[in-house]
């Protein structure tokens, strides 16, 4: 009797860490994405690959107003799949100190598991991540499919389906809150319609609803992101993928606001449940892009202004 009743309060707890964990379905997430990363003949003043640990800590400092989700979801570099590989002594330190200094802040982590062989050697690989993850504190991850070779043939966006699922059902102390499925933009389909991006993904729409799917919209770089530019598909939230400023070339400067954003796609409205701003490099570059995205996730859109920003600018510099 008194093991049945241990083996009680241990699942009641583990049912409670879970729900406190689990992320609102009316939930927000508008912040910053970082996963662009330059070579080194687009360096600028030698500054090139990948943020530094300073850098990173800097900027997740600088969130606040609104911005309330950092996400590291870094591409691989030729075949070096680092995301999933486990971290060294020295890294798990300094995730940690990253992650305890950022009490505002979630810090969501990005898998890239690329090409699927089977189901149950790609949930062993993430499942031995997830768990040192959550061993540093970092309570959600993402799983990206976007510009992996591959990914988006039905065969592969089966076993992203199953895996997902067995991801869902085995792992508990830490959540799952979205994708970057292959079609994340309406460009890389054939048809211009969303009826028709929507059944590019309905196999992936297979998985459970709380799940967001991250997409650009009309474009991967979009010029204009309006709430209609979203894939027909029913029972999913979305989150706007916003390339805006994640430039490849160090020939230009994104100085000017980013055009044609729609209010409503920084606020819980419908299918929508947020936006994240994809960085460039170095972030010297994007102090301003950031003060911006405050200003229009409050609606102060009067303030994104050249002088207001060098105040911005001016202050952190303090």
């Amino acid at each position: 009797m008194l093991i049945k009743y241990r083996n009680f309060i241990y699942l009641y707890f583990i049912l409670m860490a879970a729900s406190i964990m689990s992320i609102s379905p009316d939930m927000e997430i508008n912040g910053l994405i970082e996963g662009f990363y330059w070579s080194n003949s687009n360096a600028v003043q030698g500054q090139a690959s990948f943020y530094s640990k300073q850098q990173r800590d800097n900027l997740i400092s600088l969130m606040d107003e609104g911005l309330n989700y950092y996400i590291f979801c870094p591409h691989e570099t030729g075949n070096d799949a680092f995301t999933m590989t486990l971290w060294n002594a020295q890294q798990v330190i300094e995730w940690s100190d990253t992650i305890s200094k950022a009490s505002n802040v979630s810090i969501v982590f990005g898998l890239r598991p690329q090409w699927i062989e089977n189901v149950q050697t790609s949930l062993k690989t993430i499942q031995l991540k997830l768990e040192q993850l959550a061993s540093v504190g970092i309570r959600y991850y993402i799983l990206c499919w976007d510009d992996s070779p591959g990914a988006g043939t039905n065969a592969q966006m089966k076993l992203q389906r199953d895996l997902i699922q067995a991801l869902v059902n085995q792992v508990t102390n830490i959540e799952l809150i979205g994708i970057i499925p292959s079609y994340y933009s309406l460009s890389q389909i054939s048809s211009s319609t969303n009826i028709d991006w929507g059944k590019q993904l309905a196999i992936l729409n297979e998985i459970p609803t709380n799940i967001r799917f991250f997409v650009t919209g009309s474009a991967i770089n979009p010029s204009s992101i309006q709430i209609s530019d979203i894939p027909s598909l029913t029972n999913r939230k979305f989150i706007f993928f916003d390339n805006w400023i994640a430039v490849d070339s160090n020939s230009r400067v994104t100085m000017t606001w980013p055009p044609n954003r729609d209010p409503n796609i920084y606020h819980a409205a419908e299918a929508i449940s947020g936006s994240v701003l994809n960085l460039a490099f170095p972030p010297e570059r994007i102090i301003h892009q950031i003060y911006a995205l405050k200003q229009r996730i409050n609606n102060h859109y009067a303030n994104i202004n050249a002088d207001l920003a060098a105040e911005y600018w001016a202050k952190i510099d303090q």
